[in-house]
């Protein structure tokens, strides 16, 4: 399939030619979500990881692989805009399912070779597929903010969660059958397989979706245009607080959380996918109310009410009955929790970022310093993480209600650094207000 022509590619689209054209976001979206719950980013992989025998170290290490290649992101924006970023993204995004479907064959590389090779090998596949991710999504930023009209970017995110959870919970159900049913690796390799055809859909989804043109080339050096985003005092406070945010609810607490369940709570494998299907449930039911109230009452205000909210999160995890009947209703509960409030922190912060902070026409090289700034954060999590657990593995006893383990002082940094990105988000100043000036072109989407 031919992309299209840069000076077809290169017309402005109106609002409402881009509304027609958002079904192809979200059947792109979708078919990527089972390609991230099947293989890298669900706790498929972490399972996977696991049975591998592999301590959490190097679990930790394999994880910040994903994030850390995208400090390349500032230095290769102006390159990847003039090439285009349609262009860029469909090629790289089309190469990392390749290097994925290499994922099959670390089974036959641990019965020939051994664990140690095995895990090289594992290590050699994620750095090449978290290379070629992170020139994808250096493309993908700001080709996303050039295709959704601004007045409608908190429901598009909305529906966008709706549907992508909605593919992840019915990848997840049906990963959790597999688990139940087929023993060993070979249940990873038929779920990664399944993920691979889903991310090749994906690929073809997107060649549809408009906008990405090459760009002019850019007269100032990588270091140059960096340097200007970050005299932007505004947005410096908002990489902060959402690096805090970040690094605790994704990298360090959500990437281990399904091991902590399996090691402490003592859930099953069967269980633990179902708590992240419940998770997802949550997140779905909430994404259309998240979306129409960020764009009623603004990112900052919502993003508020969210992280406030989040706070309770490391509290449950720290009291969850141990062994108990009742520890896999209450993980359920605070999956369902997490969920929901992991929707509402995606959605009103992509809005805020997108809408309120970021201006249009500065979108690449902001973009770029935001990815990157993810990367290096998101990176240090797992690998934190990982280290920080295998020091404590021998931590045990009980303080008060607290039942001690390796994962309790984890939950009260997530807790303390969840409280410091609350007072930096109070500090950030209000973003532009866009509602009021584009309410008329609103109404008529």
């Amino acid at each position: 399939m031919d992309l299209p022509s840069e000076s077809a590619s290169r017309v402005e689209l109106t609002d409402r030619e881009k509304m027609r054209l958002l079904p192809w976001s979200y059947a792109h979206c979708t078919a990527n979500s089972v390609f991230s719950a099947l293989t890298f980013f669900g706790p498929v992989f972490i399972l996977f990881l696991d049975e591998l025998g592999l301590p959490k170290t190097r679990i930790g290490f394999l994880l910040s692989l994903l994030p850390f290649c995208g400090l390349i992101a500032p230095f290769i924006a102006s390159t990847v805009a003039r090439i285009g970023v349609k262009r860029v993204f469909i090629a790289c995004w089309g190469m990392r399912k390749l290097v994925t479907a290499l994922l099959l064959l670390i089974p036959w590389v641990l019965g020939r070779y051994g664990s140690e090779p095995a895990f090289f090998a594992v290590a050699g596949i994620v750095a090449a597929f978290a290379l070629l991710r992170a020139v994808a999504e250096t493309a993908w930023f700001p080709w996303f903010q050039e295709v959704v009209p601004l007045t409608y970017r908190g429901r598009y995110n909305g529906v966008n969660n709706f549907v992508s959870l909605l593919a992840s919970c019915l990848s997840l159900a049906a990963a959790s059958y597999v688990l139940d049913r087929i023993p060993g690796l070979d249940r990873f390799i038929w779920l990664i397989g399944i993920g691979v055809v889903a991310g090749v859909i994906c690929v073809l989804f997107s060649f549809p979706i408009p906008g990405g043109a090459p760009g002019k080339p850019s007269a100032s050096t990588p270091f140059h245009a960096m340097r200007g985003v970050l005299r932007d005092r505004r947005f410096l406070i908002y990489l902060g607080y959402n690096a805090l945010a970040l690094v605790t609810m994704h990298s360090m607490l959500m990437a281990f959380i399904p091991l902590f369940m399996k090691e402490q709570v003592g859930l099953s494998e069967q269980q633990i996918i179902l708590l992240q299907i419940g998770g997802y449930v949550a997140g779905l039911l909430s994404s259309f109310p998240w979306g129409r109230m960020a764009d009623r009452r603004g990112g900052k205000e919502m993003l508020l009410i969210v992280v406030l909210c989040m706070l309770a999160l490391p509290i449950g995890w720290s009291l969850i009955p141990r062994l108990h009947p009742s520890s896999f209703p209450v993980a359920l509960a605070l999956a369902a929790l997490a969920g929901g409030l992991s929707a509402g922190w995606w959605i009103c912060d992509q809005r805020f970022l997108y809408v309120e902070l970021v201006e249009p026409e500065k979108r690449t090289e902001y973009m770029a310093v935001y990815y990157a700034w993810s990367g290096l954060i998101g990176g240090c999590g797992p690998i934190a993480a990982g280290a920080f657990l295998d020091r404590f593995q021998s931590l045990s006893g009980s303080f008060w209600i607290f039942s001690l383990d390796p994962y309790q002082p984890l939950f009260l940094i997530g807790f303390s650094l969840l409280l410091v990105a609350l007072f930096l988000l109070i500090r950030l100043p209000c973003g532009r207000d866009v509602n009021r000036d584009l309410v008329t072109s609103s109404k008529e989407i």
